[in-house]
């Protein structure tokens, strides 16, 4: 069985969705095999990686573009001893029938402070024979001397109506029957992300050709936000115990902290659960909670002390 991310990945600037201001820019980057340092920067599934293959693919040729380029996981190969290594050999030997190579860091943003600035020096040093493209989540995470060698292409989350275009491009493929809640609720689990969206559609349709937004929701394993209400209303109430069971059961269920801090954020920010007076005095302990939680603070531990944080505004 063939996996669907990779039998729908576009092979071609025309088949990505969306970005239609970059995506001419990068064509005319390939007509003129002008290629320059770049920076890709927006959120997840949106064409990033997809945009620089096929940037590759147009400047090389689809025979031998891989020969000339080479696709790291920064969040792997993130250490010094990694761009000293492997990175440096790559792009100090000459491109074949080319006039360059391209070194495409994917998750650049996971690089550490020492890679990059060893990049920086090679980026200088080779740039006759290699050119750098950096994919990132986040821009902010790469240091300023990288930045300033850099194009900055910001890529956007996809609108609803392209996210629509995908699904029926698939379901015409695969023969699927996908009414228009459940895109509706394909777009919501995915969040624009088009890679879950595929992986999604892949398994529902290992069930049934006919997919509504009630398969969608169950497959998705996104929560019930009832729960989510029904907790911090305790919380609110200023029943911490109870609020932490009730809390603790929906932990307990499968549901990772890092969702259910959105889901508690997406409930504070769509309802008025909260008075709105202290409403800003929420959002900035939940983001402190997120924070600490990242920074490697027990997760459990911390989300107490933010219910009760809730449970002392009554």
């Amino acid at each position: 069985m063939a996996l669907w991310i990779e039998k729908y990945r576009p092979q071609s600037f025309d088949e990505i969705i969306g970005q239609k201001e970059i995506i001419e820019k990068l064509k005319a980057m390939a007509e003129k095999k002008e290629i320059q340092h770049m920076i890709l920067s927006g959120p997840p599934g949106v064409g990033k990686t997809t945009s620089a293959v096929v940037l590759a693919k147009e400047v090389f040729g689809s025979t031998t573009w891989n020969q000339n380029f080479i696709e790291l996981n920064a969040s792997d190969d993130r250490k010094l001893s990694v761009i000293q290594g492997k990175v440096k050999e790559f792009a100090r030997t000459k491109p074949i029938d080319a006039p360059f190579k391209i070194i495409l860091f994917d998750e650049a943003d996971s690089l550490t402070q020492e890679a990059q600035q060893a990049l920086r020096r090679m980026m200088e040093e080779y740039s006759a024979t290699c050119r750098f493209i950096f994919s990132v989540n986040y821009q902010s995470n790469i240091i300023e001397p990288l930045q300033s060698r850099c194009a900055i292409l910001r890529f956007q989350p996809l609108s609803k109506s392209d996210v629509h275009k995908f699904i029926e491009r698939i379901a015409g493929s695969e023969k699927l029957e996908v009414d228009s809640e459940a895109m509706d609720a394909l777009d919501y689990v995915s969040r624009g992300d088009l890679r879950t969206l595929v992986n999604l559609l892949q398994s529902l349709s290992n069930v049934s050709k006919k997919i509504d937004a009630k398969a969608v929701l169950q497959s998705s394993g996104l929560m019930d936000i009832s729960k989510t209400i029904e907790g911090l209303k305790t919380a609110l109430s200023g029943d911490f115990k109870r609020s932490r069971e009730l809390f603790s059961e929906i932990i307990d269920s499968g549901i990772n902290m890092k969702e259910l801090l959105i889901s508690i954020f997406n409930v504070i920010s769509t309802t008025d659960i909260v008075n709105e007076k202290v409403k800003n005095y929420v959002f900035e302990k939940l983001a402190e909670t997120d924070y600490r939680i990242v920074e490697g603070a027990t997760p459990f531990i911390q989300f107490q002390a933010f219910l009760a944080f809730l449970s002392s505004l009554k």
